[in-house]
């Protein structure tokens, strides 16, 4: 029933933002650096015992844990989320003024992996067991195996220093985020071309492509206009749930790449052991997954249901 599973879907997200939001909690606690004394030491003040008592009890971390947690779930569900111990700015302003930027380099790079992946998937299965095929498995498996913070660290070192071809500062929208969106891109790209290869391979040995080809049609139209479609609905769930990863792996490349965006915010507040920031964060982390998993979900379901329609006719 549609009813059923609304309630069990929103019971899923209530209890798991609980329990996120919880471990964040019961980490900061057991965490050995007090955010009191980082602030004292960070603002310059005497970080004796009865200072650091005195901000503790103004920060409201001197209660019991599960007292902390019951007063900031009861502002966070009237979306106040507390002040920044750092520039004591609402928490919500601070990263709202930061969505923008990873909005625009995830966008632009789910739209780079996509085409890559069109790209290296056709090629590797167009020119299997030939020499450009080797090339293409090459170069998707070493894409796969290169981490993209690593690769933004020598993108940066190799382009931008050493060989000065481009100013990674300068610029501004797309001209400056397709630096950190290509960097992040790649990996995923060469993950996603190994499996549309994969998926093209039992694709092109359906029936439509058999019947498709003794109609005489030549095998590149085959695959472009029968083969790849299919492929690429089959792979949409999954494509759609990696843009969660898409933003948590944002979080790195920001930061190499100093983007003002959600990610450098999240390992300032890391850094600064500025709590409301940090709590805050881990539960928009958590938001994004959950939304691409429930799109992940959604797109399998409308998938596995048209299916199951085109089989009935």
């Amino acid at each position: 029933m549609p009813g059923q599973r609304f309630v069990r879907s929103a019971a899923d997200v209530v209890l798991t933002f609980t329990v996120v939001t919880l471990l964040s909690f019961l980490l900061m606690r057991a965490s050995p650096i007090d955010p009191a004394e980082a602030f004292a030491i960070r603002n310059s003040l005497q970080p004796s015992d009865e200072r650091i008592s005195e901000l503790r009890e103004a920060m409201g971390l001197d209660g019991p844990l599960i007292k902390q947690y019951a007063a900031w779930l009861h502002n966070a569900v009237r979306l106040d989320f507390g002040r920044s111990l750092v520039n004591n700015k609402p928490v919500l302003s601070e990263f709202a003024a930061t969505v923008p930027f990873t909005l625009r380099i995830v966008a632009l790079s789910a739209a780079m992996q996509a085409l890559g992946a069109i790209l290296l998937g056709c090629l590797g299965y167009r020119y299997r067991g030939k020499g450009i095929g080797s090339v293409v498995r090459f170069v998707t498996v070493a894409g796969v195996s290169v981490p993209s913070f690593y690769l933004a660290t020598a993108y940066l070192d190799t382009i931008a220093v050493k060989l000065q071809w481009i100013a990674v500062a300068s610029g501004q929208g797309l001209l400056r985020d397709w630096h950190p969106a290509l960097c992040l891109a790649v990996p995923m790209a060469a993950f996603y071309g190994r499996m549309l290869t994969g998926i093209l391979v039992k694709e092109m040995e359906e029936d439509y492509a058999v019947y498709a080809r003794c109609q005489g049609l030549g095998e590149n139209y085959i695959m472009l206009r029968r083969g790849l479609p299919h492929a690429l609905l089959a792979m949409l769930p999954n494509f759609m749930q990696s843009i969660g990863f898409a933003v948590a792996g944002a979080t790195i490349i920001e930061q190499i790449f100093s983007v003002p965006g959600i990610g450098n915010v999240i390992v300032t507040s890391v850094v600064n052991r500025d709590a409301p920031m940090i709590h805050f964060s881990i539960l928009l982390l958590a938001a994004v997954f959950m939304l691409t998993s429930r799109m992940s979900d959604a797109a399998r379901t409308w998938l596995n249901r048209d299916s199951a329609r085109g089989n009935g006719q």
